[in-house]
């Protein structure tokens, strides 16, 4: 069976001043049968590792790892924030420390984008994380989506982008907003974190 953490969750029902009576009566369950999931002869379900997630307050990963549960590393993985959004919508690149995050199931070349936008009109957006893939041209599904975008001869942006009145060129529409540009490269989206 599963190599199960004991003293981890030991801890945490100290830390919050519970019996495992109590937390198996939390959680809708038995205590006989909590207590033989944390001694390792029963696997924990998906299910009450959330619980014990929420009920906690602690990262499910940790739950998973301490109950033995294989996390892969693409879970756990840590990717560098490459720009900061501003209050115009405008993305400048990070120079130097850039922080890092955590990028849970997202493709290998994906990037983080911070908002960093108080007293802004787009305060708001302020602290939200944006993950896209690293950009490679204009990807076909960028239109009619909120992407992380470069103008040509322009700023850096996020925006949704549609197409322009005049054949080759974009609309831009969000956070950053202009008209009949040409885009060298855009990138939807594809999660954010606030």
């Amino acid at each position: 069976m599963a190599e199960i953490n004991k003293r981890y969750f030991e801890t945490l029902l100290a830390n919050n001043r519970m019996s495992m009576r109590q937390l198996a009566e939390k959680m809708g369950m038995s205590h006989s049968q909590l207590s033989v999931t944390f001694s390792g002869s029963r696997r924990m379900q998906m299910e009450e590792a959330v619980q014990l997630s929420q009920i906690f307050g602690e990262p499910l990963n940790n739950i998973m790892e301490a109950a033995g549960v294989p996390v892969g590393k693409i879970a756990s993985a840590k990717g560098t924030v490459v720009g900061a959004a501003l209050g115009d919508g405008t993305v400048q690149h990070i120079e130097g420390d850039a922080p890092t995050v955590a990028m849970g199931d997202l493709p290998n070349d994906a990037i983080a984008i911070q908002c960093r936008t108080a007293d802004s009109p787009l305060s708001w957006m302020d602290g939200w994380t944006v993950f896209c893939r690293k950009p490679d041209g204009v990807d076909p599904t960028s239109i009619g989506r909120f992407c992380f975008l470069k103008i040509k001869d322009g700023p850096a942006a996020l925006a949704s982008i549609k197409r322009g009145y005049i054949d080759g060129t974009f609309n831009l529409s969000g956070p950053y907003s202009a008209q009949n540009v040409d885009v060298e490269w855009a990138s939807p989206i594809l999660m954010t974190r606030n």
